[in-house]
């Protein structure tokens, strides 16, 4: 099977795009100036503060901290460049107020679950599964029972008889 250079750069432009789909942002701009969008948040845990910050800054400015994936957020703005965080922000340099739109629920606390268990990656058996419609957590037993919540049904998923 050859490809031909223009199969290849066809090939090249799908993983541009694709990419582009997942992260649309700019990696080499914090993303605060863009107000209080949907896009994806990390928890950095080497700073004190539990504060979300934006993939860019999670790579320029907290490339050597430990950092947790929070997964896709709502209204949420990045938190490296305000007064929240003692670390200065390498891509946004004027330090800005604390955002105060933000809302900081129990992943900010290392839990992804509604049972309140705390998520390791490293040791972690079951997957966690974040709601579509709210991008909540729901507890593995609500997933069992086929859906999160009263009214947020998952689909593919079938219920099960819990013993």
């Amino acid at each position: 099977m050859s490809n031909t250079l223009r199969d290849l750069l066809a090939s090249q432009d799908e993983l541009v795009r694709e990419a582009a789909l997942a992260l649309p942002h700019s990696f080499s701009q914090c993303t605060y100036n863009l107000g209080y969008i949907r896009q994806a948040v990390y928890l950095c845990l080497t700073c004190v503060t539990p504060r979300g910050i934006c993939y860019p800054c999670s790579v320029a400015c907290h490339t050597d901290h430990e950092q947790v994936e929070l997964f896709p957020k709502r209204h949420f703005r990045c938190d490296c460049s305000t007064s929240a965080l003692s670390h200065p922000c390498g891509l946004h340099k004027r330090l800005e107020e604390v955002n105060v739109e933000n809302a900081y629920g129990q992943n900010f606390e290392g839990r992804f679950c509604r049972c309140g268990r705390t998520y390791d990656a490293h040791t972690e058996v079951e997957t966690m599964i974040q709601c579509l419609a709210c991008e909540v957590c729901p507890s593995s037993y609500l997933l069992r029972m086929g859906r999160h919540s009263d009214d947020h049904r998952i689909p593919g998923l079938v219920p099960r008889v819990v013993p």
